[in-house]
Order: C-alpha cells, then structure tokens, then sequence
C-alpha cells in the first residue's frame, strides 16, 4: 500500500486511516453477520475477504471519490495495486453485499439508540438526471418518477429518502420512494417499525389520521403546523424546529458523502452505497462522540 494525504482532514497515513477503519468493521461483520454468510461455499476463493472491500469501499468514500470508478482507482491506487479483484468483479461482489452491510449498519446503530429521547423524521430528493431531462430520463425508471422539490421550488426526476433519526444523531430507519410520493404516505410504515415513543416532524406530516393511527400504536407524532390551522403557534413552530435540527445537520453531512447525488445503474448497486454512505457517517460519529462526548461534528480523518 503506497501513502497519500489528499482529502484528510488531519493529515496521516493512509495504512493507518485504513486500519483504523478496518478494525472497526471487522468488530462488526464478526458481531452481527451471520456464519452461513461468513462461511459461505467459495468465499475462500475471493482475492480479498469481505471485510477487506468494504472496509476498503468506505476509506474511498472518506476520500471524496463518488462515482464507482472513481473508487475503484482511489483503492487500486493507494490500497490495493495488485491481488484485487478487477472493477466489474468488485462492483459485483459489493452489491451481492448489500445485505450484509445493511445488518453491519442497523445493528451497530439499534445499539446506540438507547440513549435516545425521541425521534426526528424528514426527507429528502436525490434528483438523478439534470431538470431539462425529467421527462427522457430512463435511471431507475422502476422505482423513480418526477416530484417537486419545495426547497429548490423546481420538478426533478429521481428518487426521495425518508429517513428517521434518534436525537443523538444517528439514522435508524429509512425508506426509499418514487419522488412523487407525499412525506405522510409514508410515515406510518417507516414510524412503526422505529423504537421512539415520541417523534418530531415538519409541516409535511400534518395529517390527523396519520396521528391517530400512529396514537394507537403508542407512538406520539409532533408536528410544526401551517399559519392557517386553529392551532397555529409561532413559538411553538419555532421550539419543534430547534428540536428537529439534528435531522437538518444530518443531512448536510449525508451529503458531503454524496447520498443525494447517486449515480447507481440498479437497485443492488443503489442499495450497496446508501447502506455504506450510512455506516461510514455513523462510524465516525460514533468515533466522535467516544473521545469529544456528545456532538455532531466528526473529522474525516478517523480520529
């Protein structure tokens, strides 16, 4: 493995960056995956072990590199020059990995939520093609359709994420949907299978059906109301919005990974990455928050 600084926030070796992250995932891929995948038939015959990939995956991702090739030379490059296997193989072996990482990523996490009070859902577009090309663009077209992005104020063709957040940070649940679909469609079933009690939203989620539903279900959904509702305060818009700000700087960081800018050609690959894009944010956080207490601010350094 060569040595290179680029894109570190506190400079040091790569080896020792890659380490750092390496033993964190081998903790992990031993603790919560498996032996019949662990073991699986063949598995022997790989050039690099399962651990060695992802583990590899994540440090380009801590890199800045985005696209898959990008990946696969920053790994090449610094990593792995030779005994690896080649980019179609690789790419082919991290989607049929998807599942893995995803049980690496919800267990680590549903360990750490104890420390939660309540939970925070939003949502977010990941557009997949510029807007002139909304109406020809044919990514995904199982799963994405246009949708209005209130934020930008414009339609976009892609794909929306709704996710819920313990107020420590660290994403529990999410969902993917077509772009067109409303935030309170989905709400139910991404709120039912979290483990808070109690669960701030936007104005996106005002629905009282939806409330009651998720009342019977011992789940107790506050939401920021419209000026036009009876109930409408300004205060307290403006206390639940203080208290749903983690979920804002969350994103923000989601999207220094590139989570809203995938450029996947399948569901496989769309679900290996965000998997991965979501174990790397949480990792570092956890990281951080072990040596500065609680925070939401992590180094891509790896500390």
């Amino acid at each position: 493995m060569q040595s290179q600084v680029h894109y570190l926030a506190n400079p040091s070796q790569t080896q020792v960056v890659f380490n750092k992250i390496l033993v964190k995932v081998t903790d992990l891929y031993e603790k919560y995956v498996p032996e019949s995948v662990r073991f699986r038939k063949n598995v022997h015959l790989q050039l690099q072990p399962d651990v060695i990939l992802i583990s590899s995956y994540i440090w380009a991702l801590q890199q800045g590199c985005r696209s898959a090739n990008a990946i696969y030379r920053a790994i090449r490059t610094n990593l792995f020059p030779e005994c690896f296997p080649e980019r179609s193989r690789f790419c082919r072996i991290c989607q049929n990995l998807s599942q893995v990482i995803q049980m690496m990523r919800y267990y680590f996490v549903d360990s750490l939520v104890n420390s939660s009070e309540f939970g925070i859902i939003d949502s977010f577009p990941c557009a997949l093609c510029k807007p002139i090309r909304n109406c020809r663009a044919k990514l995904l077209e199982s799963t994405a359709n246009i949708g209005f992005n209130a934020t930008k104020q414009e339609h976009y063709y892609g794909i929306k994420f709704s996710v819920v957040v313990g107020d420590n940070g660290f994403p529990i649940n999410y969902v993917v949907t077509p772009a067109s679909i409303h935030d309170s469609q989905i709400a139910y079933e991404l709120l039912t299978t979290s483990p808070f009690s109690i669960v701030y939203g936007d104005k996106g989620y005002v629905t009282r059906s939806l409330k009651d539903d998720l009342l019977r279900c011992g789940i107790r959904l506050i939401t920021q109301l419209r000026e036009n509702m009876s109930d409408y305060s300004k205060l307290e818009n403006h206390k639940i919005g203080r208290l749903r700000k983690p979920i804002e700087t969350v994103f923000s960081s989601l999207e220094q990974f590139g989570i809203e800018d995938l450029r996947c050609r399948n569901l496989y690959a769309l679900k290996f990455k965000v998997e991965a894009i979501l174990l790397t944010y949480s990792i570092l956080l956890h990281q951080s928050q072990i040596e500065n207490g609680f925070s939401l601010k992590y180094s891509l350094a790896y500390p």
